[in-house]
């Protein structure tokens, strides 16, 4: 079997393969659980670390960089060339490892052919130090790995959280409806018996119309919960999900000086440090360019001449030769120095991001530890208020039926019932929103384990 058929072989396999395997192209299309089918917090985790395009482009810059590495590492191996030249009529040749040229002679024909191997001995560190950049580079894209994640775990659960919140404003909303349905069924009764008046029955029926305005908007913002849930988890997905009822418990923080001491821990921050080092390392190894450079060279091969004056070639033989070389920059054009230039602005611009990010998980850390401690009084005092209107509508509703009371007290007292069940849910679900913002901005990729509700 020739050479090239083998290769042909080699590429036709290479080709079939994904076939036989199951292998999806990368820009595959990802798809969410059909419509009306349950979807768990952590089913929905999962299907944001697989399927997110910041994952994906995440491994492909991480898988990128860790190519750089082995490019940098190329330095330390040595370099073998092959050549193979020819000439007819009045060109000359010489072998590649001398210098080349064309004399103008009588007319042979000649080949040259043969293997360069050349090896860099001693740099003073500038191929360590290139490496180095290279690898902490790496491991900075490493970290972006881990950022990349914590941040679509984050977004998932948020957007979860929101769901389930605008779930729960339908339900209140559902409920108001079907209770004012119930009381304007009963006045109408009332009226159709003359016992109440007309204006009874119209202020129902406006109390009524404003519930069931209020339904059609909590219907609405729940279908783009849901769409921001299937943009969250990187897939194209249904509007209609059955989500996991997730229980709402408030728990005392850590206090707020450990919660910013953990930020630093943070991906995003390691990431950072690390560029940073990657730029110091970077800033050395191209100082290192003003020193000298030891390399050792050698070549070997055949030369062959044919005169044509002659009935038999004229075989030269073999030949071979090797040395040793120092080089040093005298001048580049001030190439150096702006490389220099141009390396510690990149480590002036690491060290300013890096700072940035500390500030911003500060920031973010005591945000949303004070949104925690916030929400948890509005929950208690939501509580109070839910449970107060209920019993200030169960009174106005007596006292409406034995005539001591108005319909506009009942109305009243049910209006702010709805609003106190909504602004309890919503400072319920804001609370565990901050909760695993927190966690994210505190601990970066731990808050799965921090908060003990997502199984």
């Amino acid at each position: 079997m020739s050479f090239i058929t083998r290769v042909l072989l080699m590429m036709l396999v290479t080709l079939l393969m994904p076939l036989y395997t199951g292998a999806q192209p990368p820009g595959r299309t990802s798809e969410a659980p059909p419509r009306g089918s349950f979807l768990g917090l952590q089913q929905a985790i999962e299907l944001g670390l697989d399927h997110h395009p910041l994952v994906q482009e995440a491994d492909a810059t991480l898988k990128a960089a860790s190519a750089r590495t082995e490019q940098a590492r190329a330095i330390y191996y040595p370099h073998i060339d092959a050549n193979f030249d020819t000439t007819a009529g009045a060109g000359r040749l010489n072998p590649r490892f001398l210098v080349g040229g064309f004399l103008v002679q009588q007319n042979l024909s000649q080949y040259v052919g043969g293997v360069s191997v050349n090896q860099r001995i001693f740099d003073f560190g500038y191929s360590q130090h290139t490496v180095d950049s290279a690898h902490l580079a790496e491991r900075a894209q490493e970290q972006g790995i881990s950022a990349r994640q914590a941040i679509v775990v984050l977004n998932v659960q948020t957007a979860y959280l929101v769901s389930l919140k605008q779930q729960r404003l339908v339900q209140i909303a559902e409920e108001t409806v079907r209770e004012r349905g119930i009381i304007k069924g009963q006045i109408e009764a009332l009226y159709r018996q003359q016992l109440k008046s007309k204006l009874d029955v119209d202020l129902v029926q406006v109390e009524l119309t404003n519930a069931e305005s209020q339904l059609v908007r909590a219907r609405n913002g729940l279908k783009s919960g849901f769409a921001n849930l299937n943009r969250a988890m990187g897939v194209t997905g249904t509007e209609d999900y059955v989500l996991e009822d997730l229980p709402i418990e408030v728990r005392p923080q850590r206090p707020l000086d450990s919660l910013i001491s953990d930020s630093l821990t943070h991906p995003e921050f390691r990431r950072a440090k690390e560029l940073t080092a990657s730029a110091e390392a970077k800033i050395t190894a191209t100082k290192r360019q003003y020193l000298p450079t030891v390399s050792a060279y050698a070549s070997g091969g055949d030369f062959q001449v044919f005169d044509q004056s002659r009935s038999q070639a004229n075989n030269t033989g073999g030949w071979w030769a090797a040395g040793g070389f120092v080089s040093m920059p005298l001048f580049t054009g001030f190439m150096i120095e702006n490389q220099i230039r141009e390396a510690k602005a990149q480590k002036a611009a690491a060290e300013a991001a890096s700072l940035n990010i500390e500030q911003a998980l500060t920031q973010q850390v005591t945000n949303s530890y004070l949104d925690t401690v916030s929400f948890a009084q509005q929950i208690k005092l939501g509580e109070e208020q839910v449970k107060t209107a209920q019993e200030a509508l169960n009174l106005a509703k007596q006292r409406y039926k034995l005539g001591l009371g108005s319909i506009v007290e009942v109305t009243q007292a049910e209006v702010a019932l709805t609003l106190a069940q909504t602004r309890l849910a919503e400072a319920q679900y804001d609370y565990k929103i901050a909760e695993v913002t927190l966690a994210y901005a505190s601990a970066g990729s731990a808050q799965l384990q921090i908060d003990p509700t997502i199984r």
